[in-house]
């Protein structure tokens, strides 16, 4: 019972940190709380369950939750916004340096061998997702697009929505362009990213040819192995059709990945990983 009151209690934490109200409608019957719809999200992405699955399970364990309809409609009812400021107040306080990159997302969990074998229709493309991430893992905010887009639309739109700004950026040979070198400098931020073979305008691509900090850029890979964590632990696919209920979906996965940071940061845990690495 302890155990149970913990996670509860974290939830209801986060969201009177975001000034959620305790319901989210102000007329009809008031039968469940916005902490019990969003606590049954996170149980669902958390060990990667249907709707009524998670459902079900939960309420084996004793936890009141709505029904799937429910849950599947606060999942498109709770936007983009609301998921957005929970995120950032995970972050806490970042270190200098952060990556921006970009990677994809599947829209389905069915493998594309099983779906030729049974005759299946191709799946269509699947989710892209930029993100903006610290070089110690932890995700500042990202952009979920339902098309493919080149990484360098999300510069502005991820730097724009961050409540908080690193002092150096590390970046991808893929975003080398100018504008990126003058739009973060105008933010105070420092932008180290390799210049492509046979390009030499602009006078910040000139400077990192002539002497450019590799070992500092190497710290780059980091946001690689953030990737690798989200699809690892929370899966490489999206079951959402709509973009709305998709972003719903990884905002939680990168909400829950930074709590889980945070946990092993006070458990210190992170210390005995350097000590055995070095």
């Amino acid at each position: 019972m302890k155990g149970k009151k913990v996670l509860v209690q974290k939830v209801k934490h986060l969201l009177r940190k975001v000034g959620a109200p305790r319901f989210l409608h102000h007329f009809g019957p008031k039968l469940y709380e916005l902490w019990q719809h969003v606590f049954a999200l996170f149980v669902k992405e958390a060990c990667r369950l249907s709707y009524r699955r998670t459902v079900a399970i939960c309420r084996n364990l004793g936890y009141i939750v709505a029904s799937k309809s429910t849950l599947q409609r606060y999942a498109w009812k709770l936007g983009l916004p609301f998921w957005q400021n929970l995120l950032s107040k995970t972050v806490g306080r970042i270190n200098a340096y952060a990556s921006i990159d970009g990677t994809g997302f599947e829209r389905t969990s069915a493998s594309w061998h099983y779906i030729k074998r049974i005759d299946g229709k191709t799946p269509r493309i699947g989710y892209k997702l930029s993100m903006l991430s610290t070089t110690k893992h932890k995700i500042i905010c990202l952009r979920l697009r339902a098309k493919p887009a080149h990484d360098v639309k999300d510069i502005k739109y991820l730097l724009g929505k961050a409540k908080q700004c690193p002092s150096t950026l590390l970046m991808d040979k893929g975003y080398d362009a100018e504008w990126i070198h003058k739009f973060c400098k105008e933010k105070g931020i420092r932008t180290i990213i390799p210049v492509r073979k046979g390009i030499a305008k602009g006078s910040h691509r000139k400077k990192l040819q002539q002497k450019f900090p590799k070992k500092l850029y190497n710290k780059r890979s980091n946001i690689e192995s953030t990737f690798h964590a989200l699809k690892t632990k929370y899966g490489a696919s999206l079951r959402s059709k709509k973009i709305q209920t998709a972003r719903t979906q990884i905002h939680i996965r990168a909400i829950l990945h930074n709590t889980a940071l945070k946990t092993l940061q006070v458990l210190g845990h992170s210390h005995v990983v350097q000590k055995l690495y070095k």
